[in-house]
């Protein structure tokens, strides 16, 4: 790695983690008993090399994309270590065809199967987007951890009875996973349809009792055997309606099924002068039932609504766009006891966006983990209280083809699982220059990242502080890509 590199990334972070060296903060945090101050810094990098021939011909010869990443682990004072090495390629012929091999991660259709119950962030600014109808399939990053061995193939026959081409796939992997399905799209009138299904069989490692572990006596133990299952999806988009369903039953390893599904809907209210946008959704299953990956389902519901209201003053406030939402989500979720107990927690969440034709403000503010039903569950089973907020800023096209993005977050938090409050303050700083000093084969200037977060308790003070800087260049030559990337983080920890 170059050493200017590394020295600039070196100055960088110390420069952000400016909080362990406030003189007050540091004094009161090694002045409590027996405390002391650990830094630790870690530095990783690699690249990589991405190779596109497309010159595929007709129904014999296809275009191809091979791709190649290299992660090392960093040390100035040592050789670099070579980490997993990730490697892919896919052959395509126009659209009709895609081959995957090697190292590559799925989405779509075959995260159904796997995660029973999805992430509910409730972002009050959201828009909607149906979820993919077909498999999607990604190569390795230049600079993300490399994924199992797998492939795929992914297909679009003739159009027939549907407006669209109907889409037919099918993944394997390492895993001892293989999903496979197809995608229907319709056209009646006004009326947008599409239907696909899927269908998965998977070998489930085994569950055994382990006797210095407090869950035996919470978890049913099973052998590993193989399992099927089924996914069915629907969309819908009608005027001022969009409609996403999807639900699932697989086999378990103690007899019977399980089962899980998912809904979410847009409405855009069409009210003169009451720009009003809903969207929500709801999500559960049969409580304990095991998904392909072997996690259970604990959030037997969930449900959000988000009203947003927009307003076009382009042509009266110098081209602003005012957004603002409101978002409430609840989840209730079963103990992983003896005894489970039933307990919901939820999450709301307010949010103001500005946008300029140069500039876009969004501020969100937030209260997470609010105690809905049966308070007497114990602090460590629920979600964390926290309250807070977010700023973002972002500049684009002030420069010709340079962003610039700047976010600040700050959250208290209560009744954490040690027991004690504390607060979280976080800020981060995004630069992407695309064509900024520009050359005929890359651009002079690296997309960087930087982020610090700091952690203090009310009572002692200064906890720890974390600052993550990265950089990465991509070049662009003929028929080749090239990345190159650097990160380092540093970290202060109070004891």
């Amino acid at each position: 790695m170059d050493k200017k590199i590394f020295s600039f990334m070196v100055i960088l972070s110390w420069c952000l983690c400016f909080v362990p060296t406030n003189q007050g903060l540091y004094a009161q945090a090694v002045s409590a008993e027996n405390s002391r101050m650990e830094q630790e810094i870690t530095s990783e990098g690699g690249g990589g090399l991405e190779l596109n021939l497309p010159y595929g011909y007709g129904d014999f010869i296809p275009g191809v994309t091979a791709k190649v990443s290299l992660p090392l682990e960093l040390h100035p004072w040592e050789n670099p270590s070579v980490q997993d090495v990730a490697t892919a390629i896919k052959l395509y012929w126009s659209n009709r065809m895609q081959v995957y091999g090697g190292n590559v991660s799925f989405g779509g259709p075959t995260s159904l199967f796997t995660t029973a119950a999805p992430t509910m962030t409730v972002n009050p600014l959201a828009a909607f987007s149906f979820p993919a109808a077909s498999v999607t399939v990604g190569l390795p990053g230049f600079n993300g951890s490399s994924a199992v061995y797998g492939g795929a193939v992914v297909a679009s026959l003739g159009k027939g009875f549907a407006k669209d081409r109907i889409g037919l796939w099918a993944t394997g992997s390492q895993q001892k996973r293989f999903f496979g399905g197809l995608a229907v799209p319709l056209t009646l009138g006004e009326v947008q349809l599409q239907f696909s299904s899927a269908v998965g069989v998977w070998f489930l490692e085994d569950q055994l009792f382990d006797w210095e572990d407090e869950w035996y006596g919470k978890e049913l133990p099973y052998h590993g055997m193989w399992l099927k299952g089924l996914a069915l999806e629907g969309r819908l988009t009608w005027n001022w309606i969009k409609l996403y369903g999807g639900a699932v039953m697989v086999e378990q390893p103690w007899g019977g099924f399980g089962y899980w599904g998912r809904l979410r809907f847009y409405l855009d209210v069409p009210v003169r002068n009451f720009p009003l946008q809903v969207l929500g959704g709801i999500s559960g299953g049969l409580p304990d039932s095991i998904t392909a990956s072997g996690s259970r389902l604990r959030e037997s519901f969930q449900s959000y609504i988000n009203p947003q209201f927009t307003w076009d003053l382009r042509e009266k406030f110098a081209g602003l766009r005012l957004k603002v939402g409101l978002a409430f989500g609840a989840n209730v979720k079963n103990t992983d006891e003896d005894r489970p107990q039933l307990f919901s927690d939820g999450k709301l969440r307010g949010g103001l966006e500005l946008q300029f034709p140069l500039w876009r403000l969004q501020l969100v503010g937030d209260w997470l983990g609010i105690r809905l039903h049966n308070p007497s569950v114990k602090e460590s089973l629920r979600s964390q209280e926290k309250y807070g907020g977010t700023v973002k800023f972002t500049l684009s096209g002030g420069i010709p083809r340079f962003s610039l993005g700047l976010q600040g977050s700050g959250h208290y938090e209560r009744g954490v699982s040690v027991s004690k409050d504390r607060i979280v303050a976080a800020g981060s700083v995004s630069i992407m220059p695309k064509e900024i000093g520009r050359t005929l084969l890359f651009s002079l200037v690296p997309q960087m990242t930087a982020s610090t977060e700091m952690i203090f308790s009310p009572v002692q003070g200064f906890h720890s502080a974390t600052t993550e800087a990265k950089a990465s260049w991509n070049m662009d030559f003929p028929l080749v890509k090239v990345g190159i990337w650097v990160a380092l983080e540093l970290k202060h920890t109070t004891q």
